[in-house]
């Protein structure tokens, strides 16, 4: 099995810290990962309340110290329960990124573009609220992983799937657009034309060629093709027209599968397997298969080329991860033991990294 760095891993399961790592380390050797980058969701959206989790971030940079030396993580940005102050919340963005990225942090992850976050806040992606942090991570080259709007099929219920149906991730005309949501990031690439910016999920461009080649025009864009299933399998039916674009900019694709660590449970193999045997059936095999429910056929891409995609790229966009500061992650468990509302869950994870900061994984493949 060839070995992969994967970009994009989450861990919000209610499943314990230990147990998480015991299972992250069955699924990287049953996936030939070698290298993977934890990435951090303190916020999501349901229906119309935004949830907030102030145990992801500390969460991140403590699953990095476990498979240190080959693991990454990415912060994500704690917003406040409004948006009225935009002064005192562009400091407050700056400073976050000041912290994260000098305590250990590899990058920043943002869930901002996400539909429904974008509903609850009504806080664009080229909103000036961001404007001190986008210049910070322009000066600096820190990375930003985001995810940009999801698929078109989406604002139509006739034309989305039924797992997006099911999972509420339907949008009628009290959400923005798609083309408006990708209309916001390209205004973010005029401002800061030199941001190193990661599209999850190829931006959810796989409907226009055009379209991402002009978000990868810019000098420090990449797209991870981290399944949302359609993306792929949207190119795969025009491949004459995507092989030369995967060709061209071969060095600014990066892998990724967008895994947990699933519950182990009787479905718990074909969970955490399904994303990336379809990316690797994909890439690998010119032969039919079925993801989900649709057929599609491999392309299978040249060794070499998915050498930079698997490895390569990650490596030279990431470089070596940053040194974790210890004693921060220590005073940040302090910190957080205050919190109100703190689940006997978040409790005992909190005892578990305080007590075990020095804590490694057993294997990593």
């Amino acid at each position: 099995m060839e070995k992969v760095f994967d970009l994009h891993l989450h861990y919000t399961f209610d499943i314990s810290l230990k147990e998480t790592i015991d299972i992250f380390e069955e699924e990287f050797l049953a996936t030939g990962t070698a290298k993977c980058c934890f990435l951090s969701l303190p916020h999501h959206a349901s229906g119309s309340e935004v949830d907030f989790d102030c145990m992801q971030n500390i969460k991140g940079l403590y699953l990095k110290s476990v498979f240190s030396p080959n693991a990454y993580a990415f912060a994500g940005l704690e917003h406040p329960i409004d948006h009225v102050d935009v002064k005192g919340i562009q400091v407050s963005f700056l400073e976050q990124a000041k912290k994260y990225l000098s305590v250990g942090y590899d990058g920043i992850k943002m869930l901002e573009g996400y539909p429904s976050l974008l509903k609850n806040w009504s806080v664009p992606l080229d909103s000036p609220i961001y404007d001190l942090f986008y210049a910070f991570m322009e000066e600096n080259g820190y990375p930003i992983l985001m995810h940009v709007a999801n698929p078109k099929e989406n604002w139509d219920r006739d034309t989305a799937s039924p797992f997006a149906i099911q999972a509420g991730r339907v949008y009628d005309a009290s959400y923005p657009t798609k083309e408006e949501i990708t209309a916001q990031l390209f205004r973010v690439m005029e401002k800061f034309p030199n941001l190193k910016l990661i599209l999850a999920h190829f931006g959810f461009m796989s409907y226009d060629i055009e379209e991402a080649e002009s978000f990868l025009s810019y000098p420090n864009a990449y797209f991870d093709i981290t399944p949302g299933g359609e993306q792929l399998i949207n190119m795969q039916k025009a491949w004459d027209k995507w092989l030369p674009f995967w060709e061209k900019y071969q060095g600014k694709i990066l892998y990724g599968t967008d895994f947990y660590a699933f519950p182990k449970d009787e479905n718990w193999e074909i969970a955490f397997q399904r994303r990336p045997k379809f990316v690797r059936q994909f890439l690998e095999t010119n032969k039919e298969h079925v993801y989900l429910d649709e057929v599609f056929c491999g392309v299978k891409l040249e060794k070499t080329l998915r050498d930079k995609i698997y490895c390569d790229n990650f490596t030279c966009l990431l470089g070596e991860p940053k040194k974790i500061d210890e004693s921060y992650m220590e005073s940040e468990v302090k910190r957080l033991f205050l919190e109100e509302g703190l689940r006997e869950t978040d409790e005992a994870d909190l005892h578990f990294i305080y007590s075990n900061l020095t804590y490694k994984a057993k294997t990593f493949a």
